[in-house]
């Protein structure tokens, strides 16, 4: 394909190489000289390994120019990649003033273009905030353009996912593959630049598409710090703390794995609290810096009120709700630090008629440390509990705190509900 690479900085060069490599012809844009130039001879104008000699052999090939405007180059072109930076603002965002430039400039060739049998396909991955694509992005070509995509022009999020110093080995061998769409199914023809690439493909609307990168980013961030967070607690404490990670990344059921990562309820449990709290305590009294793991009980907080809040949010006053679930998680009775009984008491202090279902316990045999907990936390739970569902018939709202199949399954289909199993 004859590809056009608008923006000719790390993403841009790395995307222009692996695209050679692959057989394809390429143009590249950018409205800087030296690049331009750089590139124009051969030459990478970035550091990154294999760049250099794969735009040298497309040269010598004939497959590669570059140019510092767009305009001469569209008519030909099969596809354009925009790989614009987004440096942070002053407040912390993205700035979008390079994306939009792009949009804008790429929009007015569109509008001097003649018809095209098939839209041109525009490919936007710059990293960006989610709702970037339909709130700026789109109506700036639209605007420009002085049509609607599908006819002259189509446009897609195609986030990258490579890392500098091994970038094109990671283009040819990414995690995922993950393309943003207007509407599913209309970017088929991206698929064909990666064609023997062996990745899972994941085709999503704009917003979840631009989130994901986000997502990726913070989460590596998070990675970084923690494992430095256990670093200086472990040496502190005179424990080798690459012996600690090796075996806490041997852990692939529980640690690194998709068990804990699912958008839901808050953590609770007789662990999980009591430990966060340990360590940090532990740290504390040795004077080590743990702002990441300090952060962990104040954001579960956080969530236990943002939970309690779409409950509210709406609920005429001494409204009725019906309560899935109580103990901290399925097939277990364990009520200490369950974030459902963190609910129920919000929700019995704004006055809502509450009533909870949990065929997990059995209120007169809580013994010990799990009797007390609820003692303290929901003294009146015998009036709250209820043996059938036909007990609480009708509820303005059913809240599922815990996944109960069957249940659910009985539950009228247009009954008001939120699941926080699942958000």
């Amino acid at each position: 394909m004859n590809i056009v690479i608008c923006g000719l900085g790390y993403v841009g060069v790395t995307a222009a190489a692996s695209l050679l490599k692959d057989g394809h012809s390429v143009t590249g844009i950018d409205i800087n000289v030296d690049k331009v130039a750089a590139v124009n001879a051969g030459q990478s104008p970035v550091s990154e390994p294999e760049v250099s000699e794969l735009l040298a052999a497309g040269l010598a090939d004939g497959r590669l120019a570059a140019d510092t405007d767009v305009t001469a180059h569209l008519a030909g072109a099969d596809l354009v990649f925009v790989c614009v930076g987004t440096p942070s603002t002053p407040a912390g965002g993205h700035d979008m003033r390079y994306v939009e430039a792009v949009a804008n400039e790429l929009g007015a060739a569109i509008a001097g273009m003649p018809g095209r049998a098939d839209p041109l396909l525009i490919v936007f991955r710059s990293t960006v905030q989610p709702g970037s694509m339909e709130g700026l992005i789109l109506p700036a070509l639209e605007n420009a353009a002085g049509e609607a995509p599908g006819g002259k022009y189509e446009i897609a999020f195609n986030p990258e996912f490579l890392r500098e110093s091994t970038a094109v080995a990671d283009y040819f061998a990414p995690p995922k593959i993950v393309i943003g769409e207007r509407e599913p199914g209309i970017t088929k023809r991206l698929l064909g630049v990666y064609d023997g690439i062996d990745a899972p493909v994941f085709e999503l609307p704009f917003g979840a598409a631009e989130m994901v990168k986000l997502t990726d980013n913070a989460f590596h961030a998070l990675k970084v710090s923690f494992g430095n967070e256990v670093g200086r607690i472990a040496l502190d404490l005179g424990v080798d703390p690459q012996a600690v990670i090796d075996v806490f990344l041997a852990d692939t059921k529980l640690n690194i794995s998709p068990y804990y990562f699912r958008p839901g309820g808050p953590f609770g449990g007789s662990c999980l609290p009591k430990d966060v709290r340990a360590i940090n305590a532990l740290a504390g009294a040795r004077g080590v810096q743990v702002p990441v793991m300090a952060s962990m009980l104040p954001s579960n907080e956080a969530h236990k009120d943002y939970l309690a809040g779409r409950v509210l949010d709406g609920l005429k006053p001494g409204g009725s709700v019906l309560l899935l679930g109580l103990s901290f998680k399925s097939a277990t009775d364990d009520l200490r630090e369950s974030p459902l009984v963190d609910l129920a008491e919000t929700l019995i202090g704004k006055g809502v008629d509450l009533k909870i279902y949990d065929p997990d316990l059995k209120g007169r045999e809580l013994i010990g440390a799990n009797l007390r907990f609820i003692e303290e936390r929901l003294p009146h739970l015998s009036r709250l509990l209820i043996a059938e569902l036909s007990e609480a018939p009708d509820p303005d709202l059913i809240v599922i705190g815990k996944r109960m199949g069957d249940v659910e399954a009985a539950l009228a289909p247009d009954a008001a509900r939120i699941d926080f199993v699942s958000l």
